[in-house]
């Protein structure tokens, strides 16, 4: 998602404490967020995001390095509305 500055991999450990929690933590701050999320947050809101845009769970488990499975489990089960139909 966040590639490096120079290009290739990036430095989570590194990101982590010299963006993440700074910018995140400057939010808290200001009142614009309630509390300080980790940048796993971010993981999760983009798979349920994905999820109920309509992409396909196989999609996202590739993107995400999971099995369809594991988002089905996780992550589908959470923003499903489900009513009953008449009959």
């Amino acid at each position: 998602m966040f590639p490096a500055p120079k290009g290739g991999v990036l430095d989570t450990h590194n990101f982590l404490n010299r963006v993440w929690q700074p910018v995140v933590n400057a939010l808290v701050e200001a009142g614009k967020v309630q509390q300080y999320l980790p940048q796993y947050n971010a993981r999760h809101t983009f798979i349920t995001l994905m999820l109920d845009a309509g992409v396909d769970a196989k999609d996202v488990a590739r993107w995400v390095g999971n099995s369809p499975e594991i988002i089905y489990k996780h992550y589908a089960g959470n923003i499903r509305d489900l009513s009953v139909p008449e009959v």
